[in-house]
């Protein structure tokens, strides 16, 4: 299945200031028994109306559990759940 994460930075700056150790981050999850791929791309765009980072992940329904209980993903909502403004999770096959 995949699992996207797209977020909007409440200050558009993080966004290239953050990305790398958002990355770093993301990669760990890499580990996790069912994570298959990840993929995480910055937007191009300087619009206001337009998220910052989509995260993309290739993962199984068991890699999706072990992700939502991971260290990772904890750390993802400890150290950037302030910084950002919005974000949407989308699950698909």
């Amino acid at each position: 299945m995949k699992h996207y994460i797209i977020a909007k930075f409440k200050d558009r700056n993080d966004t290239e200031k953050l990305f790398p150790e958002i990355k770093s981050l993301f990669q760990k999850a890499l580990e996790l028994e069912g994570v298959e791929s990840l993929m995480i791309h910055k937007s191009n765009s300087t619009r206001d109306n337009r998220y910052s980072i989509m995260i993309e992940m290739n993962l199984s329904h068991e890699g999706l559990e072990n992700f939502d209980a991971s260290d990772v993903h904890k750390e993802w909502k400890a150290t950037y759940g302030d910084k950002l403004e919005n974000k949407a999770i989308f699950d698909c096959d």
